[in-house]
């Protein structure tokens, strides 16, 4: 097990960084610019209920999104909500039946001898030289192989994030292999003077997928961004899940160790669900906290501490800042922002700081996380453990969530990821708790275990 800082190539000091000692549980002012507008869970009911948004003690235990400049909802702050009303009344959604009650967990597939180059994609580049890193806190230490976590966690996770569903191992092997009708490979197969790896290397851009009925092409391509030698495509991979849904699966998830990619315009995607089809795809590959420099995670901010009113007032401000900039060289013409317009950056200390008083959940789970920070070994798992349930949520008919920070959100980042809480909001903790018969309390208390 890795733990060591050092080894990592990160410095991850938290205690001595930011004690985070203020904290916001409303949308941050960017949010206003960007035209978010949080909705109401029953905005035709006039009397507030106790677990509906407004109430006091709600708005305590489950903080509102963040919305800071480049998140999911600033840049798509008119998204729909779904009430549980409007998640009840989806006729396209799949039921939990007495014969199809069982989540799956299929662990990255193996790899054929013939094909042990594909091997080497799971091991991101180092940066080049002279590439700067987001963070000064680093080292010049490399970023090490990633570890993929054990699938046998992520089950135990599910398994509790799901109750009362089973969450089982996918026993079929997968395996990736050749694809059989690749164009031959210039390099002579036969010719002793070659080096060996020279001789397995695909002449084509495809590999197959190998299950135990069928050989399925895997499209390929190389990474955009260099990170890593090559990606998956995800679309092949979704369909292979498809194809291997076992009878009393009410859906399946396909974890792989690879990066991957849905269409030319991606750099890279970690994870997607075919909700209608019951299926989903993550990766692990950009969890690795090795890479959080180089990706732009802010580590010392992830959650709980994203909610730190200092760090959301750097990144209000930067944006701010930024506006301005623009604005002073459009040649004076007004630009009017939807909500309301700044003429000088937004300062949130002239404000009224909106925190809880102590011992919020918020501030305890912040307590925990300055006294005993993650190793790198369990960010990776998180990570994985987390995205896994998002897109898992999405086969129960879950959308996005627009009510309260929430593992249901949607991301436009990994920085985004990464500040996003461990928990379903008590919205869509409610369409879950339908959905499988479960009760609430009952699954919280496993999820806390």
């Amino acid at each position: 097990m890795m733990s060591s800082n050092e080894s990592w190539g990160v410095n991850q000091d938290v205690s001595q960084a930011c004690q985070h000692q203020d904290l916001v549980i409303i949308p941050s002012p960017h949010a206003i610019e960007a035209g978010y507008v949080r909705p109401a869970h029953r905005p035709t009911t006039s009397k507030r209920k106790k677990g509906e948004i407004g109430d006091s003690v709600t708005e305590v235990v489950y903080p509102a999104p963040l919305v800071l400049p480049g998140d999911e909802l600033a840049l798509d702050p008119k998204h729909p909500p779904q009430s549980v009303q409007s998640w009840r009344r989806d006729k396209d959604r799949n039921p939990v039946t007495s014969v199809r009650n069982v989540i799956y967990v299929a662990a990255p597939p193996g790899i054929d001898s013939d094909v042990d180059f594909v091997g080497s994609w799971v091991r991101p580049k180092p940066p080049k030289q002279g590439r700067q890193k987001v963070s000064d806190r680093s080292t010049d230490s490399p970023p090490v192989p990633p570890v993929a976590p054990d699938i046998k966690d992520i089950i135990a996770y599910l398994s509790a994030v799901y109750h009362p569903l089973s969450v089982n191992t996918f026993s079929s092997p997968l395996v990736f292999a050749p694809w059989d009708d690749s164009p031959t490979s210039d390099i002579e197969s036969n010719s002793s003077s070659q080096n060996p790896a020279q001789i397995r290397k695909p002449a084509s851009s495809s590999i197959a997928l190998r299950t135990s009925s069928e050989i399925v092409r895997i499209r390929t391509r190389p990474s955009p961004d260099s990170l890593f030698p090559s990606q998956i495509n995800l679309d092949d991979l979704l369909d292979v899940a498809i194809s291997i849904l076992p009878s009393d699966a009410y859906c399946l998830l396909l974890l792989v160790s690879h990066d991957l990619y849905e269409d030319d315009d991606d750099v890279f995607v970690c994870g997607r669900a075919y909700g209608g089809s019951r299926v989903a795809v993550v990766s692990s590959a950009r969890y690795n906290p090795a890479l959080d420099d180089i990706q732009g995670v802010d580590r010392l901010h992830a959650w709980p501490a994203s909610h730190c009113r200092e760090y959301v007032e750097a990144c209000c401000l930067v944006a701010s800042s930024s506006t301005s900039s623009q604005k002073a060289k459009s040649k004076g013409k007004k630009r009017i922002t939807r909500g309301t317009t700044h003429s000088s950056p937004v300062v949130l200390s002239s404000s009224p700081a909106p925190t809880p008083a102590p011992p919020s959940p918020l501030h305890l789970a912040l307590r925990n996380h300055l006294r005993d920070p993650l190793s790198p070994t369990s960010l990776y798992l998180i990570r994985l453990a987390l995205t896994s349930a998002h897109e898992l949520g999405h086969c129960f008919g879950l959308e996005h969530c627009v009510y309260h920070a929430c593992c249901m959100q949607g991301s436009a980042s990994l920085a985004e990821d990464a500040r996003q809480p461990p928990y379903m909001c008590p919205v869509c903790e409610g369409k879950l708790s339908l959905a499988t018969g479960a009760d609430r309390r009952e699954r919280l208390r496993r999820i806390g275990e």
